[in-house]
């Protein structure tokens, strides 16, 4: 098991921990809540919470294991940002051939500039919009990013 967890890309490895790590939070929450606090409502969301990040890293890990994901590499053409607190609400990225993707981002990246090299992992099934010569990317599994 070990051995195939080490042939997944780490970008892949990294977001199957993250969420196994909050897992496990939210399992070690839950059972403090079971000692302190006597609302079973409490120590029920937790255990909610936790089955959540264990089953959604198990299917992220089964998925790498089969390969069902697309990797896109490319070059970070222009950044878009709120204009409030000036986070990085998408990118653009133009691949090695030519195409275009518009990738809205969902975490907090920091260090995304203009040239900055980036490796997505795209579900396999993932819908791909198509709008004046440019495909729209709502979702990922996973991003790399590379500095120049």
């Amino acid at each position: 098991m070990k051995n195939v967890f080490k042939q997944i890309p780490d970008p892949l490895q990294r977001q199957i921990l993250h969420k196994l790590t909050c897992g496990a939070v939210a399992l070690f929450i839950s059972i403090v809540f079971l000692f302190s606090v006597p609302d079973m409502l409490s120590i029920i969301s937790c255990v909610a919470i936790m089955l959540f990040f264990v089953i959604s890293s198990l299917f992220l890990f089964r998925r790498a294991v089969i390969g069902d994901y697309v990797v896109i590499n490319g070059e970070c053409q222009s950044v878009a940002r709120t204009l409030t607190r000036r986070r990085i609400k998408k990118i653009i990225l133009r691949t090695d051939d030519n195409q275009v993707f518009q990738v809205m981002i969902k975490q907090r990246l920091k260090k995304v500039r203009d040239g900055s090299r980036v490796t997505l992992y795209v579900a396999g099934n993932m819908p791909v919009y198509e709008k004046d010569n440019a495909h729209f990317l709502y979702s990922y599994l996973a991003i790399e990013l590379t500095e120049n």
